[in-house]
């Protein structure tokens, strides 16, 4: 078998590659729903299903009457859909990407940055370039539950909170302990009620924290990175795909997972430090 036939009957039709894609993430269909969901008509859709069934891409329940996808098809059709994520996220946002520096999201976490679909573009205002972008900050205060993960310092941040938990959003954060500290040194009152507050809790992490900074809510996922020259450009990505919003929920557990909770001792109204945080995963 000559692999790069196997490859020219995948990719060198649209109609065999959505058909392909369908069925790995609808799972079995009769023809008629195919053409239904494509859109084709049976005289465009039936000679490439052939080929599809030729290659045991695809195969057919006779007693069902449907089509689906084969053990091997289904293993080479997931990681076609992570390429076609990864080429369609690019496309999408070609500018953005070429410069950002992806070095600073961990690796198992960048082979999945398909999942970052339908992303959008908040430029900010130069002369505003450490506050949240508006429409960041009107999608925010609407949450119903909110992860944070960050590395810089954004003072806008403390009203912010203020705000989430008077609507009583649930909050969880992770700091890089240098940027906790800032918080704290600077908005003392402010964190200790963050940190006793019943809907509100505080990690640190020793190390870094890359991005620059992540918050996932219950409805969007929006990031922050530094150009490939370790500049901020106070550029905003956002999405409110639901693959989006599961990879940041899943980035921000990484980070929880391997930071220290920190709370106020109710006996002795002291700050305590746990050792690594068990990380609610059931959050949302």
């Amino acid at each position: 078998m000559d692999p790069s036939c196997l490859i020219k009957t995948i990719f060198f039709s649209e109609k065999r590659k959505n058909v392909l894609v369908l069925l790995l993430r609808e799972g079995p269909k009769k023809i008629d729903e195919i053409k239904d969901a494509l859109d084709v008509s049976s005289s465009a859709l039936m000679p490439q299903i052939k080929k599809l069934l030729k290659w045991d891409l695809v195969t057919y329940d006779s007693a069902e009457d449907i089509y689906k996808l084969s053990d091997m098809g289904a293993l080479i059709v997931e990681k076609i859909e992570e390429f076609l994520n990864i080429v369609n996220i690019y496309a999408e946002n070609h500018e953005y990407w070429e410069t950002r520096d992806l070095s600073e999201i961990p690796y198992h976490m960048r082979k999945r940055i398909g999942n970052l679909t339908h992303c959008e573009l908040l430029v900010a205002d130069r002369d505003c370039l450490f506050e949240f972008h508006p429409t960041f900050v009107d999608n925010l205060i609407n949450s119903k539950h909110v992860m944070m993960t960050s590395s810089t310092f954004q003072p806008q941040t403390v009203s912010l909170f203020s705000k989430l938990l008077k609507n009583n959003c649930k909050i969880s954060v992770v700091f890089t302990e240098l940027i906790f500290y800032k918080f704290l040194d600077d908005f003392p009152e402010q964190f200790k009620c963050f940190l006793s507050h019943e809907h509100m809790s505080i990690s640190i992490r020793s190390g870094h924290i890359g991005p620059l900074t992540l918050v996932v809510t219950d409805t969007f996922m929006a990031l922050w990175l530094f150009d490939k020259k370790g500049r901020f450009d106070g550029t905003t990505l956002i999405s409110y795909e639901k693959s989006a919003l599961k990879w940041g929920q899943e980035l921000f557990t990484y980070y929880s997972s391997i930071s220290n909770m920190v709370y106020i001792d109710h006996d002795t109204e002291k700050m305590e430090v746990t050792g690594y945080n068990i990380t609610k995963t059931n959050m949302f």
